[in-house]
């Protein structure tokens, strides 16, 4: 059986990351993120991660043609079909994994946006309070989910936060930079016969009962 690589996109706050672990779990898929694959050749010391590493610590991203190098590597390790969550980021890693794919005999299966509306993202985000316990890290929402005390952390008491990345101006700037890059993804991957778009503005359990039904359909 040809191994298949599916892709699972969304912005900021869209719930990617929840859905993705979910899917895994249910259809025993490997669940790559770009950050999981960079911790791991650094804290292995191969070649291609010391070459990272040194990147991170000139305060630089990592770019391109380095993770696209983790990523190929680590796709050569898989036995089974892979989900990937946060990658590709661009256009470019997007040509050059449909051109690894293609060259080694791999195949690109679904790849799913998780679509959400910007001005529902920035609610999400704006509304976050996190414990400042570091130890304990609960997530609260002022709407969705908040505490049973304002300010304070049901689990262990400590004070909640507003993260200073969580206000409406930094949320703003960040997602003009996510859709300088996400948009010709976005636009690339939606000529793809695989191609999904499933509304991420419901609930989480609605949300995976979609991407359930278009991952068990998937050839």
């Amino acid at each position: 059986m040809t191994l298949k690589a599916h892709i699972l996109l969304g912005a900021p706050g869209s719930g990617k990351g929840t859905q993705a672990k979910r899917l895994v779990d249910t259809f025993a898929l490997t669940h790559l993120s770009t950050g999981d694959i960079l911790r791991d050749a650094v804290s292995k010391g191969t070649e291609i991660g010391l070459k990272a590493k040194a990147i991170m610590a000139e305060g630089k991203l990592v770019d391109d043609d380095t993770v696209n190098g983790l990523v190929f590597a680590r796709l050569l390790d898989e036995t089974r079909d892979v989900l990937f969550d946060g990658y590709p980021r661009t256009l470019q890693q997007a040509k050059a994994l449909e051109d690894f794919l293609s060259s080694k005999g791999l195949e690109l299966g679904m790849v799913v946006n998780v679509d959400v509306p910007q001005d529902v993202l920035e609610a999400r985000v704006v509304g976050r309070r996190v414990c400042s316990n570091n130890a304990c890290g609960a997530i609260y929402h002022l709407a969705s989910k908040p505490p049973k005390q304002s300010g304070i952390c049901d689990l262990c008491g400590s004070p909640l936060k507003h993260r200073s990345d969580d206000t409406a101006e930094a949320f703003r700037s960040r997602m003009g930079e996510f859709n300088s890059t996400f948009q010709p993804l976005l636009g690339f991957y939606r000529t793809r016969p695989t191609f999904r778009s499933v509304d991420g503005h419901r609930a989480p359990e609605l949300v995976f009962d979609s991407l359930r039904q278009i991952f068990g359909a998937r050839a």
